[in-house]
């Protein structure tokens, strides 16, 4: 029986938080055991990134704007 990554996926999100939680440790154990593709290792270097939102637009990447001296 083949099974596509979106059944993967699909039945992955029918976890609850405790089996996801085991999952991801037993994903991370897995990946220790075998020599990483390329493109392995920039799946797991996307899935660690975090997009936050938008930069406030208060903030200000001018040191003036972030120390009182005069550098």
């Amino acid at each position: 029986m083949a099974v596509n990554l979106q059944d993967v996926v699909n039945m992955a999100e029918g976890l609850t938080d405790d089996q996801k939680a085991e999952l991801v440790v037993w994903l991370l154990d897995r990946i220790k055991t075998h020599e990483l593709t390329a493109q392995e290792r920039q799946a797991i270097f996307d899935s660690m990134t975090v997009d936050l939102g938008p930069v406030l637009p208060s903030y200000s990447d001018q040191r003036e704007d972030w120390y009182d001296d005069a550098h």
